[in-house]
């Protein structure tokens, strides 16, 4: 058995929920490259994980730019990232990516968390295939479109792309962006051995 002794332990954590879902959204996009049975789901969550990482960085930031932040909060992620953009004289340009990706990666992120049932119809077009793949293909939604390895790893890059480049355009340090500190402080507590009552 370790030697173990009692302590008193203080334990404090910034939570950097930006690099946190970003490390998350890593993970899944390395998870699904390797294609495992049911990796259309680890597609999915990387869509979620991509939204929700960028607005925690619209949050991060936003809270260290504008005192009012908490007041604006309940405002799209578009809204924010325009409000942003202004404080900091940054020009956000949809037309192309990396905000382009912003577009459908938030299209596809309102479909899933707010979902209804749909019905879908594709016409009858000429395609070739066994009779197997013609039987397995199936109308997409938008989001399941873009379930795909290619867009996974793009909306990484470009997410990532914009929280750095607005990230210094604020003036604050890039190493910083991502850190996911802890301290801690312990100290023993004298043994009551060898004391007499």
């Amino acid at each position: 058995m370790a030697n173990c002794t009692k302590s008193i332990v203080s334990r404090e954590r910034e939570v950097n929920m930006f690099a946190e879902l970003s490390h998350g959204h890593f993970v899944l996009c390395e998870n699904l490259r390797e294609q495992r049975s049911g990796h259309q789901y680890e597609s999915m969550s990387c869509l979620i994980v991509a939204a929700f990482k960028f607005e925690a960085f619209l949050n991060d930031i936003g809270s260290r730019l504008l005192p009012y932040w908490d007041e604006i909060d309940r405002i799209s992620h578009r809204n924010k990232l325009a409000v942003i953009a202004k404080q900091i004289d940054f020009p956000v340009d949809y037309s192309k990516r990396p905000f382009q990706t912003l577009i459908a990666l938030f299209d596809a992120r309102n479909e899933l968390a707010h979902a209804r049932p749909q019905s879908l119809v594709q016409t009858a077009k000429e395609e070739s295939g066994t009779p197997e793949e013609l039987r397995r293909r199936k109308p997409l939604t938008k989001w399941e479109s873009l379930c795909t390895l290619s867009f996974a790893e793009q909306a990484y890059t470009d997410t990532e792309q914009i929280a750095d480049k607005l990230w210094v355009a604020a003036g604050y340090n890039i190493n910083e962006l991502r850190s996911r500190g802890m301290s801690y402080s312990m100290s023993s507590i004298p043994s009551s051995r060898g004391k007499q009552a």
